[in-house]
């Protein structure tokens, strides 16, 4: 069952952000039921490797976190995606600054937004990439 008063405080604070009443409950909905979205950023540093290891688990034992990035030089909106296995926790990448935009109101506001593996794609020569789903926890 969804939590409706999560999803009427989310789109409330999307409204105030910029968004028409329509347009920010059309996305606090969006959210509410899962979104997929791609993790950007997982060439850089030791992501790669990162994204390698993950590989040999099972999706349900990755826990992924969605974490506010506010000491970002480059965008004030970035949201990084932190990875953990067995109680060690890695950077894999950050979202897209188009999602981040919105995403990172509802997430100043208080709303918890909660993740999970859903892909992970590339390898045999290619780069690893990422597809995660979240949601209004």
């Amino acid at each position: 069952m969804y939590n409706r008063s999560e999803i009427v405080k989310a789109a409330n604070k999307l409204a105030t952000a910029g968004l028409t009443k329509s347009q920010a409950f059309k996305r606090a909905w969006e959210l509410a039921k899962g979104k997929t979205l791609v993790v950007k950023g997982v060439l850089q540093g030791k992501r790669q490797t990162a994204i390698n290891h993950m590989q040999q688990y099972d999706p349900s034992e990755v826990t992924i976190n969605l974490e506010r990035n506010t000491t970002s030089y480059f965008e004030e909106d970035a949201i990084e995606v932190v990875a953990t296995i067995h109680g060690n926790s890695y950077c894999v990448g950050y979202l897209a600054s188009s999602v981040a935009e919105w995403l990172s109101k509802i997430m100043d506001f208080g709303t918890a937004l909660k993740g999970a593996l859903k892909q992970i794609v590339g390898g045999n020569g290619l780069y690893y990439g990422l597809r995660i789903d979240a949601k209004i926890a």
